[in-house]
């Protein structure tokens, strides 16, 4: 991995850290906004470490994107947890369910 692909997945992986200190349920429920925090911080460091032993720089960018496309989705809708997605998109790979994250 080179130095400038690390420091992109390290800053990605603070940005998500940051997204949940700072997360606000929309129905801004305390209990809510707590559930989905901890859901935010529990998905980062799951899929983070699931995926920390890639060294293809062709995943590793590919991880890089989805990891940038689900904060962006969540970010717009409010919503931390995945879209579902229909099989038929699932077919023509307009989305992929299963978010892979990287880290170094």
């Amino acid at each position: 991995m080179t130095a400038s692909t690390r420091k992109t997945v390290l800053s990605l992986y603070m940005r998500v850290f940051r997204i949940a200190r700072t997360w606000q349920a929309q129905s801004g429920v305390t209990s809510d906004t707590e559930t989905e925090r901890k859901y935010i911080l529990q998905e980062a460091r799951s899929l983070f470490r699931q995926n920390q032993q890639l060294s293809d720089e062709g995943s590793i960018k590919s991880c890089i994107e989805e990891c940038e496309a689900r904060i962006e989705i969540g970010l717009h809708y409010r919503n931390p947890y995945p879209r579902a997605v229909s099989k038929t998109h699932m077919s023509h790979n307009l989305f992929c369910v299963s978010i892979c994250y990287c880290i170094v």
